[in-house]
Parts: structure tokens; sequence; C-alpha cells
């Protein structure tokens, strides 16, 4: 029996106040209170505090990642067949609050007394229930949630907006306050452990508010009769060649990111000598962040549109990284590129979340058929691949150099790596993506796209309410 305050509600004002998009947000900040500290601190965590070889590691979060790719589709499709009064996507992120706390503190829960080869296991199997499963089931339908609240491509904007303020702030708690907080708890295992419950219990906390407050008021297209093969769905996808554009560009800057993040905390403890300092460069990047999405992105959209806004975030990042060899032992030029390359990330990630739903109205424009979870999966399947391989580039490449868990001082192949972690690698990935995107023109046909599917939707609802026309009775005519 559905609970009446939490039924979706269709006919909610168009016009989305700033309450829901505040609650949209927070989706992304609960998110981030998971993402992060798997993405950017777990390597940190495992090899520091656990023990275990940074490549093995890494290579089973990156074989975790294949997984991810199968559960990404699954979820995609239960989305496409959910009828609850909870609405599509809502109703996932109700199912999952739960689960999604209980994993996120079993993540940094490794039992120390077990041998390495059984803490590898349980690494994997606790990594693929978060990740895999927990994660992808209640993120995956949190971000199809914004192209059923609306179809206006300026407002998902907004909603976009919101949602990277949301993650900036996530990611900048989790990064400024993680480390100190398991030093105030004792830093050892079980502080992690406290630290991982503390973060978790708020993040299914503002995960509720974002499923009470966000509605649904999309009505997807009814699927035409004899259409409803998920495989048939799957390659016309692989037709869309906007989404194929947006989903390398995704999988690269993604990467990137991992690639530089995963390998900063090594580079602060090593090259500028206090590994706190990621707290500090989190703040900083993360306060451009905003700034930049809320003074600059917006007007920006308006102007040159989401592709060049995101191939002009491209070229800076591309600057500022390759400028850290200048002197990468200064910590005055470090804040100075965490800060360029944060105001920059406000306009990448803004732009790739935002021209997501743009290729749901492609698909249902050239196919007749409307796949939001579809769109979805395959794209965050691509952002969680990107994870992956972020950790695992980053972590080999370490690891080739000679890395020395726990170490004082490092070798100078091994400096020579992390240095090539945070500063060649990163922007090499991005000139990949900046190419990726070179002939997306989707912005240009868009509103005439929503025009033209607006048109049809009129149409099918004018012929759904025409009556049936009376049966023709044939008399035969007597002898």
């Amino acid at each position: 029996m559905a609970i009446q305050a939490f039924v979706n509600n269709p006919d909610k004002n168009p016009n989305i106040g700033i309450v829901e998009r505040i609650a949209y947000g927070l989706g992304d900040f609960s998110s981030q209170l998971l993402l992060t500290p798997v993405s950017m601190l777990f390597i940190y965590y495992a090899t520091e505090f656990v023990n275990v070889n940074i490549a093995v590691v890494a290579g089973i979060m990156l074989i975790s990642r294949v997984f991810d790719g199968f559960s990404d589709l699954f979820v995609g499709y239960l989305i496409e067949k959910t009828k609850s009064p909870y609405g599509k996507t809502r109703a996932w992120i109700l199912r999952m609050i739960i689960p999604y706390f209980i994993c996120g503190v079993a993540m940094f829960s490794v039992p120390p007394m077990l041998p390495d080869v059984a803490k590898y296991v349980y690494i994997f199997l606790v990594y693929n229930l978060t990740i895999t499963v927990v994660y992808t089931a209640i993120n995956l339908p949190y971000g199809a949630l914004s192209t059923l609240m609306t179809q206006d491509s300026y407002k998902r904007s907004v909603l976009v907006i919101f949602r990277m303020l949301g993650s900036t702030a996530g990611g900048t708690l989790v990064m400024m306050c993680t480390l100190p907080m398991v030093k105030h708890f004792g830093n050892d295992q079980m502080a992690w452990t406290i630290t991982a419950a503390i973060l978790s219990g708020a993040a299914a906390l503002c995960f509720f508010f974002t499923f009470f407050f966000c509605h649904e008021r999309v009505i997807s297209a009814p699927v035409p009769e004899g259409k409803g093969n998920t495989k048939r769905a799957i390659m016309r996808l692989f037709k869309n060649q906007y989404w194929i554009m947006l989903t390398i560009a995704m999988l690269l800057v993604c990467a990137a990111d991992i690639v530089s993040g995963s390998a900063n905390t090594y580079y602060c403890r090593y090259f500028l000598q206090d590994d706190t300092l990621i707290g500090n460069f989190a703040a900083v990047s993360n306060t451009c962040k905003v700034i930049g999405m809320i003074v600059v992105v917006p007007v920006l959209l308006k102007i040159i549109g989401k592709r060049n806004s995101l191939l002009f975030a491209c070229i800076l990042i591309i600057l500022a990284n390759f400028a850290r060899l200048i002197n990468p032992y200064s910590i005055e030029l470090n804040y100075v590129i965490q800060g360029i390359c944060g105001f920059c990330a406000g306009f990448t990630y803004t732009c790739l979340f935002a021209m997501i739903p743009d290729c749901v109205e492609y698909s249902e424009y050239r196919d007749g058929e409307r796949h939001e979870g579809l769109v979805y999966s395959s794209v965050s399947f691509a952002s969680k691949v990107a994870g992956g391989l972020g950790i695992m580039i980053s972590s080999v490449v370490m690891d080739f150099g000679g890395y020395v868990n726990g170490a004082e001082t490092q070798t100078d192949s091994a400096m020579n790596a992390i240095l090539a972690s945070v500063t060649i690698i990163p922007p090499c990935m991005f000139i990949a993506a900046a190419i990726a995107l070179c002939f997306y023109r989707l912005d240009k046909i868009y509103d005439a796209i929503v025009r033209e599917l607006k048109e049809r939707q009129v149409q099918n609802l004018t012929a759904a309410a025409e009556p049936a026309p009376a049966p023709v009775t044939v008399t035969a005519a007597k002898n």
C-alpha cells in the first residue's frame, strides 16, 4: 500500500521552485558523500591503513567496472519497466536509501585480522555490492529524474547547476573533513569506519529529501505495438551519434579527474610535504567551481551553448595542468592551478550532465521511443568505467614507478610517476575529450526537436480522443 505523502505528483507546478531545485541538488551531495571517499580516498585507506598492495586493489576496482556495465543496463531496464505510484525513478531512490547507508559503512570496515587474500576478497565483494549494485540502483534513477521533471532545456540546465553545486559541496566536505575526522577518532581503521558511518548517515537523509520534494511531470511516450524490444532499443542507441560523442567525452573527463584526484593525496604528501593540503586544495577548487557555476556558467550557456562552454573549459584545464611542471614543489602555484581547474570543472560537469537529457529527446525524436533509463545507464556506465580506469591508470603508473607503501621518502622514479599522474596524463585525456566533441551539433537543433515532439504529443492525444468509427453493417441483398 502506497504512502500517500510519498506518491508522485505529475500535476505539480511546471515552474520548478527553489525548494525542489535544492532538493534535487542534495541528491548529488549525497552521492559524493559515498563516491568521493571510494574514488579518491579508498586507495589511500587501503594502502596506509589496511596495508594491501596498491596495484591489486586498483585492479579489483577496474575489473569490477565490467560488472558495473551490466548493472547499469539492468537498472536502466528496470526504470523503463517500473510502474509505481511513487514514479519510475523516485521509487528506486526510496528503495535504496537504507542499503546505501549500510554499504557506505561496510566499504571502510575491512576486518584488520584477515590475511591479505581474504582482505582482497572482502574488498571485491563489498566494493561490487556498494558501487555495482546499490550506488547504481540509486544514482542512475536520480540522474534520470531530471528528464522527467521538465522538458525545458534551460530549466534542466539550472537543475544540473544545482546538482553540480550539491556535488561540489559534498566533494568539498569529504575532502576537507575526512582525514581530520579520521585523526580525531584515533587515526586507525576504526576511525575510518566511524567517519564513514557519519558521512553515510548524512547521505541517506539527503537522498530522502530528494525523493520527497522532487516529482516527475513528464509522461513517457507510449511504446508503439511491437517496439518494446530492449535489445533493439540498445542497438538504436548506438546509432545516436550525439550519445556516442557524449559518452566518450564523459568517459575521458571523468577518468582524467579520477587519475588526478586519486594521485593528488600522494602528490601533496611527497611533493608538498603535507597530505592535509588536499583539503585546502579541495576548498579552493570547489569555491571557484561554485563561483563559476553561479556567476559564469548560466550566462555562457545562453550565449555560446553547452558544447562550446565545455570545450572552453577543457582548453583551460589542459593549460593549467601543464603549468604545474613550471615548479611542481610550489604550494602557491598549486593553489592557483586548483582554482583554475575548479572554475573549469563547474563547466565540464554542468555541461556534460545537461547534455544527457538532450540525447534522450533526440532519441525519442529519431526513433519514436523515449528511453530515459537506457540513455542514463549507458552514460553512467561510462562515468563508472572512468572511475575504475582512472584509479587503475594512476595506481599502475605509481606501482611501475616503484611506489612503496608508507615510505618516508620515495625514489626518483616513484616521484616522477606521481607527478605524471597529476600533471601529464589528465590533460592528454582532456585533449581527447575535446576532439570527441568537435562534431557535436545537438545544441543548434534541440529547440526544433522539442517543438516537433510536442506536436507529436498533441497529435497522439487528439487521435486518442477521437471516437472510433461506427462499425459498418453490410446487409445482404434479397433475391
